[in-house]
Formats: C-alpha cells, structure tokens, sequence
C-alpha cells in the first residue's frame, strides 16, 4: 500500500517509514522540514488523496514548550487544528486514518492498570489534554462521516534517536559527562517506557488486523515499570558513573502513576512489547555513547 506518513522525518516517523518499507509497503512522508504543512489544506488533501493509509504522527511533542502560556496555545492549536484537517482529508477522500495519541491521556487516575475501553482519561497537563481533544476530532469524523480510523496510544518512547527532553536521555548524558543525575521530586513518579522498535512494530501491526482494528483504540505500550530514581540509579550502574543522584523540583502537573493493561493490543492484534529496560538502555546507551562522545 501507498502510506502517507505526516510527522515522517522524526524519530519515530522515520523509524516507522523504515518499517513500512521492510514490510513491503510504499511509505510517504509529509513533514514540515520539507515543506509540507498541514495547514495548508490543498497541499495536504492532494497527499491524502494519493494513498491508500494515512499515519498521523505530526505533532508539537515538547511538554516543556507547551508548560508556558503561549507555548500551550500554539501547540493546542497544532494538535487539535491539524489533526482536524487530517481527519477531514482522510474523511472526505476515505482513506483510513492511524492516530499515533499517547498513554500521557490518562494522567493521574484512582484505577490501575489503565485500559483503553474502561478508564476514563484524566489529562494532567495542556500537552496531553491537547492529544485526547485530537482523539475526539476523529472519532467525530467517524460517527458522523463515517472515517475509517484506529487511535494508537504509545508510551513514552525510549531508544536511539529519542527527544533530548526525554529522561533516559537526561541521564545517560549527564552520566557520560560526569555531571549530576537530576531527578525532579522524589524520584517516585512511574513510567512504563517502552523501546522504539517495539512501540514501531505495535504501531504497524493494525495494518495486519484491520477488521479487528478499525475503529478501535488500542495501549502501545510495555507493562515493566520504572521510577525516576531507580532510572537514575540504573544508569549510574550501566554506565559505571560516579555522578551523583541530585533531587530538584518537581514539574507542575507531572503525572504520577503509569500502569498499562495492553492485553487488547495482544488478543487483537498479535503484539506485545519484549524489550526489556535494561535491554532497552544497553542499545539506548550504545547510541549515546557516539553521540556523547
């Protein structure tokens, strides 16, 4: 199949490309970088009208720059207002539509593990109440205008080529240099990173499952937890560090308690996660080490 691919030049976009084209598909990005914006409606209908599959990864990812005021305006406007015209293209030309949203809708819920068709997400902050609103526009497309979609919530994403903001990536750098491991708060808050060929191959395995796909929101993500010290203390042991673990203070409305159930990417779709973290950050640390250096 021809698969457009907007956000198709970031870390994730291009190891998804790289997928797709493994698996003998006709991957196209749609990127900024080269021009191509998706608020320009004509530009981005006659890409969508071209292909077969529409990814929708584009995005303004940065939760730092979406902390400020006008940071969360602009960013609202990209994810919401962009994933509204995807959603239309995809809509009005009836291309099925993949949502690359993230497990950061949930936020600070009292049930753990969270699942996808029972926990109602409790957004923490702009950033992620901005992917649960974009989940919205197309699941508005499908009831009214019958859009063919599937809304992929990822974890946070780990491995080579991962966001500088990152926390991995925080820390593996500041333990090459010798420099502090700053963890915000206690340390306690938890994640369920997840590594990036893993979180590439659950994102493709819809298009393997369509019937069991469509219309369906499906958890891409690993189950093995994590908190921010421990992160820190594993990668002071991984990278035989003497830096020492520093406490700073902890960022405004930072989610607490990741705890994912992806039991139906598993029943449905055939994937789970098997990375471990400490396999994860041996690749992770591999990369950062030529980066680093």
């Amino acid at each position: 199949m021809k698969i457009l691919v907007t956000g198709g030049k970031g870390a994730i976009g291009g190891r998804l490309m790289q997928k797709l084209t493994a698996l003998g598909h006709e991957p196209i990005s749609y990127d900024l970088i080269d021009g191509q914006d998706l608020f320009n409606l004509d530009q981005l209908e006659e890409a969508v009208k071209g292909v077969d599959v529409v990814y929708h990864l584009a995005a303004e990812a940065n939760l730092n720059n979406m902390r400020t005021l006008d940071g969360g305006k602009s960013g609202m406007v990209r994810n919401v207002g962009a994933t509204d015209n995807v959603a239309y293209a995809c809509a009005k030309y009836k291309k099925w539509l993949l949502f690359v949203s993230t497990m950061c809708v949930y936020g600070d819920v009292d049930v753990h593990p969270v699942k996808e068709d029972t926990t109602l997400p409790n957004p923490s902050e702009i950033y992620a109440a901005s992917k649960y609103a974009a989940e919205w526009v197309i699941r508005g497309y499908g009831i009214n205008f019958n859009l063919a979609y599937t809304i992929l919530r990822i974890a946070t994403v780990y491995g080579p080529g991962c966001r500088p903001e990152l926390g991995v990536h925080v820390f593996l750098k500041q333990a090459l240099k010798g420099e502090p491991l700053t963890v915000h708060g206690d340390g306690l808050q938890e994640r369920t990173l997840t590594y990036i060929d893993d979180v590439v191959e659950g994102t493709v395995a819809p298009l393997a499952h369509a019937w069991e796909a469509l219309g369906q929101i499906f958890n891409i993500s690993g189950t093995e937890k994590t908190t921010a010290r421990g992160m820190a203390e594993q990668i002071k042991v991984l990278t035989n560090s003497s830096s020492p673990i520093v406490f700073v203070p902890q960022r405004p409305y930072n989610t607490v308690r990741e705890e994912t159930d992806a039991s139906k990417a598993k029943a449905r779709l055939g994937w789970e996660a098997k990375t471990s973290f400490a396999e994860g950050l041996q690749k992770t640390l591999s990369w950062m080490q030529e980066k680093v250096s």
